[in-house]
Order: C-alpha cells, then structure tokens, then sequence
C-alpha cells in the first residue's frame, strides 16, 4: 500500500512553478500516469499501482489543490490543471507518458490532449463525465449534495463503491476534508464550464476509455464511441464510478491491453 515503509514505493514532493506537488511513483519504463477524482488524492489508486508498476513507470499525483498539494488561492480552469501537470513532468524530466485520469482526472487529460499533444503518449479516460454545460445545469443540486458537504457516512460511500471497508472510508473522508467543500465545488464549477464534447471530438491523440457499468457517466459513451470507436472502450460490468478500487486486477489488466496497442 502507498505510504508503507516498503522501499519499492517512493512519495515524494516536487516544486513546480504551479505550486508543490505531492505524488508517488513506483517501477520502471515507459512512464505511466495516474490523475485522481475529485476529493481524492492518489490513494484512489492505491489497489493497482503495484501490479501496473510490473510493466510501467507509473506516477500518481495529488491534483493542485487536493491531497497533499499546494493549495489553490483562485478558481482554476481544466486549461490550468494540464498546464499544471506538464509543469510536474518538466520538474521531473518526463518528456513524454501515457496518462491516465479518473473522473476530473479524465477531464484533465482531454486538457492535456488539446493544449499538450507532444507531451501525450496516449489518454485513458476513466469514468471521465463527457456532456454539455445544459446537462450539467440540470443535475447541479446532486452536484451539490456530494461535493458541498465533505464528511459522508459509511452508509453513503459503500452504496457507491463496492468492496468498501473502514479503512478506506477513514481515508475517503481524509481526502475530502483536504481538498474541502469550496475546492471540490470549484472543479466542477470548472467542469460544468469546460466543452468536454468539442474538445474530445478534436484530440489527435490515441485516446481509450475504462467506465463502469454501474457509473454515473454512461451519457458518454455515445460520443466516445464515435470519436475512439468500441473497440477502444472498456466497459466493466457490476462497476461504478470507482472501477480501480472495486475490480483492481481487471482494470490493471484493461489498462495494459490498451496501452499496448500503441506497440
């Protein structure tokens, strides 16, 4: 598990010109990164980083202003978030990755994909919301309800996650409080204001996607089919919106097969 004594891992933070970044890294080659959901940090990807770290370089981070990452003192754009994350790989000397993003995470990779295309080896959108800022409007208030109140109750979580256990709730609630309600609220403010649709539809990059059946998403698959085709789209059954902690062993295994087809 991150944060253990074990010397495969490593945590560690960087300076950027963005702000201090917190992330952890474990492996070698091809260097794969991991962008977490909104009020997460990288603990979302604390059940598959070893196995992916079989076959990758893989690094995730703290997203600015959640986990253990600087702070934001304004309202940040999806724009901001890539540059933020480029700004990361040149601290760290990473050229070039795949890049995997969960959620907002996904929505930072579509960002990445439009204004950073040289610096993106492939996109995996996970669970990655895809619709219209009238869309959004329209479930603003369940919006709310989730991202406006940090602290959930056990009952709340595991309705939505699977295989949730005590631990990780503790750490689910950890999260959410140190990102806190006005952060959470401002990315998706920042969502509802980002033209998800136009700018998947203009990427030039290979792109894949991984949702779950179960996930409050699936009003995207339509346009992900047309862009990436099904055949690039993963769709795990009995999953929400969290298929890297209730299904580990499959995502790992959908993660890998996409990106070895850039060969």
């Amino acid at each position: 598990m991150i944060g253990s004594s074990d010397p495969r891992w490593k945590e560690a933070f960087t300076e950027t010109a963005k702000g201090r970044v917190h992330y952890a890294e474990a492996g070698a080659g091809e260097p794969l990164i991991l962008l977490h959901s909104n009020g997460c940090s990288l603990f979302e990807f604390q059940f598959v980083m070893e196995d992916l770290a079989k076959s990758h370089r893989v690094l995730a981070l703290d997203l600015p202003g959640q986990g253990d990452s600087d702070p934001l003192t304004c309202h940040w754009t999806y724009d901001m978030y890539a540059d933020a994350v480029v700004a990361w790989m040149d601290a760290l000397g990473i050229e070039r990755a795949s890049i995997a993003g969960s959620s907002i995470g996904g929505v930072v990779c579509l960002a990445l994909g439009q204004r950073h295309a040289g610096r993106v080896r492939s996109l995996l959108l996970v669970e990655t919301p895809i619709r219209s800022g009238v869309a959004w409007s329209k479930r603003w208030f369940t919006v709310e309800s989730n991202f406006a109140l940090p602290i959930q109750p056990y009952e709340a979580v595991s309705s939505r996650i699977r295989k949730m256990t005590p631990e990780f709730h503790k750490r689910w609630n950890i999260d959410r409080s140190k990102a806190g309600s006005h952060t959470m609220m401002d990315a998706m403010w920042a969502v509802r204001e980002y033209d998800s649709l136009g700018v998947l539809a203009g990427l030039s990059v290979p792109t894949f996607a991984i949702l779950g059946s179960d996930g409050p998403v699936g009003d995207g698959l339509e346009p992900l089919e047309k862009k990436i085709g099904k055949e690039n789209i993963a769709v795990m059954q009995n999953c929400g919106h969290f298929p890297m902690i209730e299904e580990p062993e499959e995502f790992v295994q959908n993660v890998n097969r996409f990106v070895a087809k850039l060969g």
